[in-house]
């Protein structure tokens, strides 16, 4: 049977209510799967300027749903709180969620997760762009797990091609004065801040361990991207959350 083992020092009652220490052993297949976090807020990053796609990602649809419900959705899996960043116009009243414009227009996604945690109340964020269609509530929780055991500024996973993923990682609020110092400087590179704060990187093996299948972090930057995405999520029968 798959599980995954965290090792935490101090299990807070805020997290789960429960206080304990030491190994923690949760299967996967079942408490992993329900888990909601109380002291984490997910942001979905929608309104970049998608160049090569032509027109807006959050708007794309797979299996009758457009990509921003479908991370709302997959957030709401996980989070008890929901926040949309960027083009943020009727996003409130459609899909019942908060909508929060760019606190620093014109800085792509390192302004939105400036953003995200300029707003955010809680001391986890989970943050995830529009263009993942094959992300899944099982790598979130367990992404969100490892990010409290570790108690890092920023948890990274990995692709398995080795590049890193700021768009599907968990920050914690106090990275907000790495993020806001790196962009007083001018910059825009998103993982520039990452020496600048405790920043956990996970292998993708580690990855791979816990179950995750290697189109997971597969994105979509052009039309092409789209209609393989499409084909590839309609044509397996069951969306992929």
């Amino acid at each position: 049977m798959s599980f995954v083992c965290c090792r935490i020092r101090e299990w807070r009652e805020w997290q789960y209510g429960t206080r304990q220490e030491g190994w923690l052993i949760l299967i996967r297949d079942n408490r992993l799967q329900s888990r909601r976090f109380i002291h984490l807020t997910g942001f979905v990053m929608a309104g970049g300027a998608s160049r090569r796609m032509g027109r807006a990602k959050e708007s794309l649809r797979i299996n009758g749903e457009a990509m921003l419900e479908r991370q709302i959705r997959l957030i709401r899996s996980v989070a008890r709180q929901v926040a949309v960043v960027g083009r943020a116009a009727g996003y409130r009243e459609e899909f019942g969620v908060a909508s929060i414009p760019d606190a620093i227009p014109g800085r792509g996604p390192l302004g939105g997760i400036y953003t995200a945690l300029l707003e955010s109340r809680t001391e986890y964020n989970l943050i995830l762009g529009c263009d993942l269609p094959f992300v899944n509530r099982r790598l979130l929780t367990w992404l969100v797990l490892r990010a409290m055991a570790d108690q890092s500024d920023a948890t990274v996973p990995r692709s398995r091609d080795g590049r890193l993923q700021p768009l599907c990682a968990i920050y914690r609020r106090r990275a907000l004065y790495a993020v806001r110092k790196w962009l007083d400087l001018g910059e825009n590179k998103l993982s520039g801040f990452f020496p600048m704060v405790h920043c956990a990187t996970i292998a993708w093996r580690d990855l791979a361990g816990a179950g995750a299948r290697s189109p997971v972090f597969d994105n979509m930057n052009t039309p092409e991207d789209y209609e393989d995405a499409r084909r590839r999520v309609e044509g397996s029968g069951s969306g992929v959350c």
